[in-house]
Protein backbone atom coordinates (compact mmCIF):
# COMPACT_ATOMS: atom_id res chain seq x y z
CA UNK A 1 0.00 0.00 0.00
CA UNK A 2 1.11 3.57 -1.22
CA UNK A 3 1.13 6.63 1.08
CA UNK A 4 -1.89 7.61 -1.48
CA UNK A 5 -3.67 4.50 -0.67
CA UNK A 6 -2.73 4.66 2.90
CA UNK A 7 -4.85 8.09 3.52
CA UNK A 8 -7.65 7.13 0.86
CA UNK A 9 -8.63 4.62 3.51
CA UNK A 10 -7.59 6.44 6.88
CA UNK A 11 -7.89 9.99 6.06
CA UNK A 12 -7.53 11.01 9.91
CA UNK A 13 -4.44 9.00 10.07
CA UNK A 14 -5.55 6.94 13.04
CA UNK A 15 -3.54 4.16 12.43
CA UNK A 16 -0.51 6.52 13.58
CA UNK A 17 2.03 3.91 13.20
CA UNK A 18 0.71 2.07 10.23
CA UNK A 19 0.84 5.20 8.68
CA UNK A 20 4.57 6.44 10.13
CA UNK A 21 5.81 3.50 8.26
CA UNK A 22 3.76 4.58 4.70
CA UNK A 23 5.06 8.11 5.50
CA UNK A 24 8.56 7.69 4.94
CA UNK A 25 8.26 4.19 2.65
CA UNK A 26 10.88 5.19 0.18
CA UNK A 27 13.64 5.34 2.58
CA UNK A 28 12.76 1.84 4.08
CA UNK A 29 13.99 -1.66 2.38
CA UNK A 30 10.56 -3.44 3.24
CA UNK A 31 7.65 -0.43 3.46
CA UNK A 32 5.23 -3.31 4.94
CA UNK A 33 3.87 -2.09 8.11
CA UNK A 34 2.89 -5.78 9.30
CA UNK A 35 5.94 -6.29 11.51
CA UNK A 36 5.56 -3.25 13.28
CA UNK A 37 1.85 -3.75 13.53
CA UNK A 38 2.37 -7.16 15.13
CA UNK A 39 5.28 -6.24 17.23
CA UNK A 40 2.67 -3.66 19.04
CA UNK A 41 -0.07 -6.18 19.18
CA UNK A 42 2.63 -8.49 20.92
CA UNK A 43 3.33 -5.47 23.59
CA UNK A 44 0.08 -5.02 24.10
CA UNK A 45 -0.96 -8.60 24.67
CA UNK A 46 1.64 -7.96 27.39
CA UNK A 47 0.70 -4.93 29.05
CA UNK A 48 -3.13 -6.09 28.98
CA UNK A 49 -1.84 -8.83 31.77
CA UNK A 50 -0.61 -6.16 33.44
CA UNK A 51 -3.25 -3.74 34.14
CA UNK A 52 -3.78 -2.66 37.85
CA UNK A 53 -7.00 -3.60 39.59
CA UNK A 54 -9.01 -1.54 40.70
CA UNK A 55 -8.05 0.61 37.34
CA UNK A 56 -6.03 3.73 38.22
CA UNK A 57 -4.48 5.39 34.92
CA UNK A 58 -1.40 6.89 36.63
CA UNK A 59 -0.45 3.43 37.21
CA UNK A 60 -1.42 2.07 34.10
CA UNK A 61 1.00 4.73 32.35
CA UNK A 62 3.65 3.69 34.77
CA UNK A 63 3.30 -0.06 33.58
CA UNK A 64 3.56 1.18 29.48
CA UNK A 65 6.28 3.54 30.29
CA UNK A 66 8.20 0.50 32.41
CA UNK A 67 7.94 -2.12 29.26
CA UNK A 68 9.14 0.40 26.66
CA UNK A 69 12.01 2.05 28.25
CA UNK A 70 13.14 -0.35 31.18
CA UNK A 71 12.04 -3.35 29.63
CA UNK A 72 12.70 -2.79 26.09
CA UNK A 73 14.95 -0.32 26.85
CA UNK A 74 13.60 1.94 24.17
CA UNK A 75 15.77 5.77 24.77
CA UNK A 76 15.87 9.13 22.73
CA UNK A 77 18.24 9.20 20.81
CA UNK A 78 20.51 11.96 21.90
CA UNK A 79 24.51 11.18 20.38
CA UNK A 80 23.42 11.11 16.83
CA UNK A 81 19.83 12.94 16.67
CA UNK A 82 20.34 13.83 13.07
CA UNK A 83 20.42 10.37 11.51
CA UNK A 84 17.37 9.83 9.37
CA UNK A 85 17.15 6.19 10.95
CA UNK A 86 15.74 8.04 13.94
CA UNK A 87 12.80 9.04 11.82
CA UNK A 88 12.50 5.50 10.43
CA UNK A 89 9.92 3.61 12.87
CA UNK A 90 11.07 0.33 11.87
CA UNK A 91 14.14 1.17 12.01
CA UNK A 92 13.44 2.88 15.40
CA UNK A 93 11.81 -0.62 16.78
CA UNK A 94 14.97 -2.21 15.70
CA UNK A 95 17.52 0.13 16.78
CA UNK A 96 15.69 0.84 20.69
CA UNK A 97 16.10 4.89 20.14
CA UNK A 98 14.57 7.42 17.85
CA UNK A 99 13.55 11.32 17.97
CA UNK A 100 10.91 12.73 19.95
CA UNK A 101 8.22 12.38 17.32
CA UNK A 102 9.11 8.64 16.30
CA UNK A 103 8.86 7.60 20.65
CA UNK A 104 5.56 9.50 20.74
CA UNK A 105 3.80 8.04 17.89
CA UNK A 106 4.73 4.56 19.59
CA UNK A 107 3.76 5.46 22.53
CA UNK A 108 0.45 6.94 21.36
CA UNK A 109 -0.64 3.82 19.44
CA UNK A 110 0.64 1.03 22.36
CA UNK A 111 -1.85 3.50 24.35
CA UNK A 112 -4.20 3.59 22.08
CA UNK A 113 -4.37 -0.48 22.02
CA UNK A 114 -4.53 -0.19 25.51
CA UNK A 115 -8.01 1.66 25.38
CA UNK A 116 -6.58 5.33 25.99
CA UNK A 117 -7.76 8.40 24.05
CA UNK A 118 -4.02 9.17 23.46
CA UNK A 119 -2.77 11.72 20.96
CA UNK A 120 0.42 13.60 19.67
CA UNK A 121 1.23 17.37 21.03
CA UNK A 122 3.92 19.01 18.46
CA UNK A 123 5.46 21.33 20.91
CA UNK A 124 7.98 24.16 18.65
CA UNK A 125 11.24 22.00 19.06
CA UNK A 126 9.75 18.53 20.69
CA UNK A 127 7.27 16.07 19.97
CA UNK A 128 5.62 14.61 22.98
CA UNK A 129 2.36 12.40 23.92
CA UNK A 130 -0.65 12.79 25.73
CA UNK A 131 -3.66 11.52 26.70
CA UNK A 132 -7.45 12.91 26.59
CA UNK A 133 -9.67 12.71 29.50
CA UNK A 134 -13.04 14.83 30.93
CA UNK A 135 -10.35 18.13 31.87
CA UNK A 136 -7.78 18.31 29.30
CA UNK A 137 -4.93 16.77 28.59
CA UNK A 138 -1.75 14.92 30.82
CA UNK A 139 1.33 15.00 28.73
CA UNK A 140 4.39 12.98 28.42
CA UNK A 141 7.91 13.20 27.34
CA UNK A 142 8.59 9.41 25.60
CA UNK A 143 12.22 10.83 24.73
CA UNK A 144 12.96 11.36 28.22
CA UNK A 145 11.19 7.96 29.27
CA UNK A 146 8.10 8.84 29.20
CA UNK A 147 8.05 11.63 32.28
CA UNK A 148 5.14 13.59 32.82
CA UNK A 149 4.90 17.52 31.05
CA UNK A 150 3.16 19.99 32.79
CA UNK A 151 2.74 23.98 31.87
CA UNK A 152 5.87 24.62 33.20
CA UNK A 153 7.70 21.16 31.33
CA UNK A 154 6.20 22.27 28.51
CA UNK A 155 8.02 25.48 28.29
CA UNK A 156 11.59 24.24 29.22
CA UNK A 157 11.14 21.74 26.53
CA UNK A 158 10.09 24.66 24.19
CA UNK A 159 12.83 27.23 25.46
CA UNK A 160 15.56 24.34 25.09
CA UNK A 161 14.62 23.21 21.96
CA UNK A 162 14.34 26.34 20.17
CA UNK A 163 17.65 28.08 22.16
CA UNK A 164 14.90 30.46 23.28
CA UNK A 165 13.85 31.67 20.48
CA UNK A 166 10.20 30.42 20.56
CA UNK A 167 8.01 31.97 23.53
CA UNK A 168 6.25 29.44 24.92
CA UNK A 169 2.49 29.72 24.90
CA UNK A 170 -0.73 27.60 26.93
CA UNK A 171 -2.06 26.86 24.03
CA UNK A 172 0.80 25.23 22.25
CA UNK A 173 -0.10 22.36 24.75
CA UNK A 174 -3.12 20.87 22.30
CA UNK A 175 -3.26 17.85 20.37
CA UNK A 176 -1.57 17.17 16.89
CA UNK A 177 -4.19 15.28 14.33
CA UNK A 178 -3.03 11.98 12.99
CA UNK A 179 -2.14 14.21 9.92
CA UNK A 180 -0.48 16.19 11.38
CA UNK A 181 1.48 14.38 12.96
CA UNK A 182 2.67 12.38 10.19
CA UNK A 183 3.25 15.94 8.04
CA UNK A 184 5.74 16.74 11.17
CA UNK A 185 7.27 13.03 10.94
CA UNK A 186 8.12 13.80 7.34
CA UNK A 187 9.26 17.65 7.68
CA UNK A 188 11.84 16.57 9.61
CA UNK A 189 13.41 14.60 7.52
CA UNK A 190 12.64 16.79 4.20
CA UNK A 191 14.76 19.64 5.90
CA UNK A 192 17.20 17.37 6.53
CA UNK A 193 17.49 16.03 3.18
CA UNK A 194 17.44 20.06 2.28
CA UNK A 195 20.08 20.93 4.11
CA UNK A 196 22.22 18.28 2.21
CA UNK A 197 21.23 19.23 -0.64
CA UNK A 198 20.45 15.21 -1.16
CA UNK A 199 17.80 16.29 -3.83
CA UNK A 200 16.53 12.70 -4.98
CA UNK A 201 15.88 11.99 -1.50
CA UNK A 202 14.05 15.78 -0.61
CA UNK A 203 11.75 15.08 -3.82
CA UNK A 204 10.13 12.47 -2.56
CA UNK A 205 9.88 14.08 1.31
CA UNK A 206 8.44 16.96 -1.06
CA UNK A 207 6.52 14.76 -2.83
CA UNK A 208 4.69 13.14 0.76
CA UNK A 209 4.25 16.50 2.17
CA UNK A 210 2.53 17.56 -0.80
CA UNK A 211 0.05 14.24 -0.82
CA UNK A 212 -0.19 14.96 3.35
CA UNK A 213 -0.85 18.53 2.95
CA UNK A 214 -2.22 18.75 -0.62
CA UNK A 215 -3.59 22.48 -0.26
CA UNK A 216 -0.94 24.13 1.68
CA UNK A 217 1.13 26.21 -1.00
CA UNK A 218 4.29 26.37 0.94
CA UNK A 219 4.91 22.77 -0.16
CA UNK A 220 4.12 22.87 -3.70
CA UNK A 221 6.67 26.21 -3.36
CA UNK A 222 9.30 23.74 -1.77
CA UNK A 223 9.13 20.95 -4.32
CA UNK A 224 9.00 23.74 -7.25
CA UNK A 225 12.62 24.26 -5.65
CA UNK A 226 13.75 20.92 -5.48
CA UNK A 227 12.74 20.66 -8.92
CA UNK A 228 14.66 23.62 -10.03
CA UNK A 229 18.16 21.87 -8.44
CA UNK A 230 17.60 18.57 -10.48
CA UNK A 231 17.37 20.78 -13.55
CA UNK A 232 13.28 19.92 -14.43
CA UNK A 233 11.31 22.80 -14.99
CA UNK A 234 8.41 21.83 -16.07
CA UNK A 235 7.52 19.85 -13.36
CA UNK A 236 9.23 23.22 -11.15
CA UNK A 237 6.74 24.96 -13.02
CA UNK A 238 3.77 22.81 -12.54
CA UNK A 239 4.45 23.22 -8.97
CA UNK A 240 5.09 26.72 -9.18
CA UNK A 241 1.50 27.79 -10.46
CA UNK A 242 0.14 25.32 -8.33
CA UNK A 243 1.60 27.06 -4.99
CA UNK A 244 0.67 30.78 -6.77
CA UNK A 245 -3.21 29.23 -7.26
CA UNK A 246 -3.45 28.30 -3.77
CA UNK A 247 -1.49 31.63 -2.03
CA UNK A 248 -4.15 33.86 -0.23
CA UNK A 249 -1.54 36.71 -0.91
CA UNK A 250 0.71 37.46 -3.70
CA UNK A 251 3.88 35.70 -3.23
CA UNK A 252 6.97 38.01 -5.06
CA UNK A 253 9.63 34.94 -5.09
CA UNK A 254 7.10 32.31 -6.60
CA UNK A 255 6.13 35.57 -8.94
CA UNK A 256 9.74 36.18 -10.18
CA UNK A 257 10.46 31.95 -10.34
CA UNK A 258 7.59 31.65 -12.26
CA UNK A 259 8.62 34.44 -14.87
CA UNK A 260 12.47 32.66 -15.14
CA UNK A 261 10.83 29.63 -16.14
CA UNK A 262 8.32 31.04 -18.47
CA UNK A 263 11.21 33.10 -20.31
CA UNK A 264 13.33 30.19 -20.62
Amino acid sequence: MSLLEYLREDPDCRNLAEGAVHAVAPALDDPDPHHVSMELNDWAFLLAGRMPLPWNTHKAIDTLNHLLFVELGFVGDRDTYGDPLNALLPAVLARRKGLPITLSILWVDLARRMGFDAVGVALPGHFIAALRNDFGLLCFDPFHQGRPVGVEGGAELVRSATAGRVTFQRDMLRPASGRETLIRLVRNLHLRFMHAENWEEALWTGTHLILLDPDNPRVHKERAFVHLQREESGPALVDLREALRLSPDPDPEIQSWLAQLQRS
